[in-house]
């Protein structure tokens, strides 16, 4: 997903160009493209090469905020997370999936409140969710409470019932929305026995559509800006005036006018959950906070 300010002029090869300010100078229109595509599976470096490097680069060459899912290792654990860069090309953080998927458990570890982040930029403040996690109440609430106002929502789920929890997130959090999801045939992976879908593989053709896309950018109000796209890899591009967002917060703020805090709260444990701790580190820490 990649998101940079609009332009006034119809010159296609201005990046940056003049912000559309309205009649709110503090309000701006961002344009946000999702990309749905497909990638070379079990071939990282067919598909991107120096992965962290290369997406930084991409960053700062088209001068774009990136937001990009990656399978991160960390040791000998690997981690769903979604990483951010900014326009100068500098990697700002990453969003490790709270709950992995299913069967995804059996692969990937779990990230904890350390990094839930929402990057406060010069086009809003932005952060995600990864598939599934994006149906934990929990996890919305603690997104909005720090002011997310454009969601990001990486997935792999092309059914109906994503667009519906898509709008309900850009009703409920008063933000906009950019759900992206592959667009993948049968041979965009390896062929059997390497790689075999279940159950279904023996009616399968090359062409077979197997994940059918869905990306879509959704509005505050709950409108549909762009997509849902179901035809094939595309791009999928909308301008957000976050205007909107001050609009949409005036009717239903869920962590602002329309919260019952002495009724209902949430604590965000925020610190990493790390299975060893060693005491010289902490002591060091204590130490160099008294001087």
């Amino acid at each position: 997903m990649a998101l940079v300010p609009t332009t006034a002029s119809n010159d296609a090869s201005q990046l940056i160009a003049e912000v559309d300010m309205g009649s709110d100078s503090s309000v701006l229109t961002v344009r946000a493209t999702v990309v749905q595509a497909s990638t070379i599976f079990y071939d990282t470096p067919a598909t991107l090469g120096p992965e962290v490097d290369r997406l930084a680069a991409m960053a700062g060459k088209y001068r774009v905020h990136l937001v990009m899912g990656v399978i991160e290792r960390d040791g000998y654990t690997l981690y769903c997370t979604i990483l951010f860069f900014d326009p100068q090309g500098r990697y700002l953080g990453k969003h490790r999936k709270l709950m992995p998927t299913a069967l995804e458990r059996l692969i990937w570890g779990f990230g904890d409140g350390s990094t839930i982040p929402v990057f406060e930029t010069s086009i809003g403040k932005i952060g995600a969710a990864i598939c599934w996690e994006n149906r934990m109440p929990l996890l919305r609430t603690a997104l909005y409470a720090k002011g997310i106002e454009i969601y990001c929502a990486p997935t792999a789920d092309s059914r109906d019932t994503w667009q519906a929890s898509m709008t309900h997130i850009a009703l409920e959090g008063g933000c906009f929305v950019l759900s992206a999801n592959q667009f993948c045939r049968r041979k965009d992976y390896p062929p059997p026995p390497e790689y075999v879908f279940s159950g279904t593989e023996e009616e399968l053709s090359p062409d077979s559509v197997v994940c059918a896309g869905g990306s879509a950018i959704i509005s505050p109000s709950g409108t549909i800006l762009a997509g849902p796209n179901y035809d094939g890899e595309a791009l999928i591009s909308a301008d957000l005036d976050l205007g909107e967002i001050i609009r949409a917060k005036f009717d239903f703020d869920v962590v602002g006018h329309y919260a019952r805090p002495e009724v209902l709260s949430l604590v965000v444990r925020d610190h990493p959950a790390t299975p060893v701790t060693f005491t010289s580190t902490s002591t060091k820490a204590e130490d160099s906070c008294k001087k």
